[in-house]
């Protein structure tokens, strides 16, 4: 634990990655120096259940968003990414080092592997959007991929045999399934399976973290066992298991973050520190293992820059961000590490080359570093995009019906695996109250088997205090109650003070009972601002009827839009409406209409009285853009365009 504690400090005193200060600590202490920790002590074991964990969070932190975005080119660098080193490095291990087959397949799935070591560094210079860093980090996990199913098939036709002397010897497997078999099913398990167990556990019983994060250790240890089971290794089952649940983990919610602190704090880096008892320090300075550790580290460099270059002259990607593509991806740690490890174990290789895959790893880590540092300052800055419309809801828990609220910001959320946040803003004397009502909220969200968090300011501006909570945690979207009063809509209200100073798409609501059918409509969209509004409330529509298997219903002036919108594996019955009018008359009370702001006003003619009185005792969504929500008659006075992009 000291170790633990004091080897990323010292690593950082001497500006190094922190993972190579533990790996020199379990050095320091293990068997070869100071004799402190032997190979097969408890810190061994907590570092075979941090391996898992390694892979587990890699799981959980894939980005499908990012992937979806950016996925013809990140397809085409991951699979170049991939094949060039491997095949570099297979041919380096059957020529030069004199491995078989199998052995040289594990090198050539080390060095085709990649961890984005560097990334927060680019993330903190705002090039996370980048189309270049965008397809670094999808074209990572694929080659991730690719590399663990090379060592799912190595570990198949090779399994540990432990003797009495703990001598490792390279056997005949005899898994439970053929591997032909044992892959499908675990696929499904962990795919499939877990995460729809996972969904019953979360909504029905697991309604606390503390149960949440059990069940996922659960999950991470079974589908370990499951692959183990299979003669596949038990990190290709915890991978495999986080990728299933990582549509259910919101990455800004509680639940990742103790699922992340937990392993990050103890298992992880006690897995690095015992790497470091099986590294002996006389022989990192032999001539052979550093000559070893060079033409690693020169597959590394050659193999992901030549698929960069190739991928760039593809896609006309600018000279800086070829080169921040390829430092970017130059990074190993990770599944290197856990790779070279199982090989050792498996006796497909010995100690030389592992201690020479540190020293490459080493020297990756400051290529990576200051290859990106240097790429950096000339890559061109993205234009603005706000983030997905359901990352981080904020709904107001000041309503009549609070359940309803959460229910619709629920289904938002769920699309982006976002994060719900119930708030409340209040002043010291109704304290009580409020944090009563969002604590509530917060249950009521966790039965539906979302992660949320509330929040509570002192404000004695509503308004204010909501801006200011969503700018601190940075929203994407805010829900808000209407009340439907025919004063708000002739005079306006706090609402329209809300929804003109946002800088991200608000949600009026007036949810008066649980609705069967959700009904989308457009209103005019004779400017661009209005498509845009109209596109938003299709989205929100759209997810709400996704998320409970809900018929949906689409009115619009315009059948063009219907094209430009629907997908074709929709059954989306599509109305031609002229008027707000019609499409409220047409309307029940066991529906959710969801419809943009300007519709509303477009129904001014019948009169402020007539509107409200139209909605009274119907579920009604009014959704813009940002600085674009108005419920009042008044035309609006600032539009802003081209912020709000297609969410569906």
């Amino acid at each position: 634990m000291a170790v633990i504690v004091a080897g990323p400090i010292v690593a950082e005193r001497f500006r190094i990655p922190s993972l190579v200060g533990l790996i020199a600590g379990g050095i320091l202490v293990g068997p070869f120096v100071l004799g402190w920790v032997g190979p097969f002590s408890l810190v061994a074991e907590l570092g075979a259940i941090g391996i898992l964990y390694l892979m587990f969070l890699a799981g959980l932190e894939f980005s499908l968003r990012t992937f979806v975005s950016n996925r013809r080119m990140a397809i085409v660098y991951g699979a170049l990414g991939f094949v060039v080193p491997f095949a570099l490095s297979i041919w380096v291990g059957l020529s030069w080092i004199g491995l078989g087959v199998v052995g040289a397949s594990l090198i050539g799935a080390m060095w085709a592997s990649n961890t984005l070591v560097a990334y927060p560094d680019v993330q903190a210079a705002g090039l996370r959007e980048n189309r270049a860093v965008g397809s670094a980090v999808a074209a990572g996990v694929i080659a991730d991929l690719l590399s663990l199913t090379v060592l799912a098939i190595a570990t198949s036709v090779t399994v540990l045999d432990v003797t009495d002397d703990r001598t490792a010897v390279a056997a005949q497997p005899d898994p439970a399934l053929p591997i032909w078999l044992a892959l499908p099913i675990i696929v499904a398990v962990t795919l499939f399976v877990i995460p729809r167990i996972a969904r019953w556990f979360f909504v029905e019983i697991g309604h606390s973290r503390t149960q949440r994060f059990v069940f996922a250790l659960a999950a991470m240890a079974g589908a370990s066992a499951l692959a183990t089971w299979g003669g596949v290794e038990g990190l290709i089952g915890a991978f495999l298991v986080g990728l299933g649940l990582n549509r259910l983990v919101p990455k800004s919610g509680s639940l990742f973050d103790r699922i992340e602190f937990v392993g990050s704090s103890i298992f992880i880096p006690a897995f690095l520190v015992s790497i470091g008892f099986s590294i002996d320090p006389l022989l990192l300075f032999d001539l052979d293992t550093l000559t070893l550790a060079a033409v690693f580290t020169a597959l590394v460099v050659v193999g992901k820059l030549a698929a960069a270059v190739v991928t760039g002259l593809v896609f006309k990607l600018h000279t800086a961000e070829v080169g921040i593509m390829a430092t970017l991806s130059m990074g190993q740690a990770a599944s290197t590490l856990a790779i070279s490890q199982v090989g050792v174990s498996l006796g497909l290789f010995d100690r030389r080359i592992s201690n020479a895959a540190v020293i490459a790893i080493v020297a990756a880590v400051f290529i990576t570093s200051y290859g990106t540092r240097f790429f950096i300052p000339r890559v061109e800055r993205p234009t603005f995009t706000r983030p997905p419309l359901g990352e981080r809801v904020l709904v107001d828990t000041g309503s009549a019906s609070p359940d309803l609220m959460v229910d619709l910001a629920c289904s938002i959320a769920a699309k982006d695996q976002g994060l719900v946040r119930p708030f409340a803003i209040t002043t010291a004397r109704d304290a009580d109250s409020a944090r009563t009502r969002v604590d509530a909220a917060v249950v009521a969200a966790s039965e539906r088997g979302n992660d949320a968090d509330g929040a509570i300011r002192f404000d004695d501006s509503p308004v204010d205090g909501t801006l200011q909570l969503g700018a601190e945690v940075d929203a994407s979207m805010f829900i808000v109650q209407w009340p439907a009063r025919a004063a708000d809509v002739v005079f306006g209200s706090e609402i329209d003070l809300l929804g003109e100073r946002s800088e991200v798409p608000v949600a009026a609501t007036h949810l008066v009972q649980p609705w069967q059918r959700v009904v989308a409509a457009t209103g005019d969209m004779d400017t661009d601002w209005k498509a845009e509004d109209a596109r938003l409330a299709m989205s929100v529509a759209r997810r709400v009827a996704a998320r409970g298997g809900l018929p949906l219903l689409l009115h619009t002036p315009d059948a063009r839009f219907a094209e430009h919108v629907l997908r074709e594996d929709e059954d989306i019955e599509v109305i031609v409406s002229d008027t707000i009018a019609s499409t409220l008359a047409a309307t029940s009370t066991a529906d959710l209409l969801v419809l943009p702001a300007h519709g509303l006003r477009e129904a001014g003619a019948l009169g402020p009285w007539r509107i409200v009185g139209a909605v009274r005792d119907r579920s009604v969504v009014v959704v813009a853009g940002p600085h674009r929500l108005t419920i009042s008659s008044r035309s609006m006075r600032r539009p802003v365009h081209g912020l709000v992009a297609d969410q569906a």
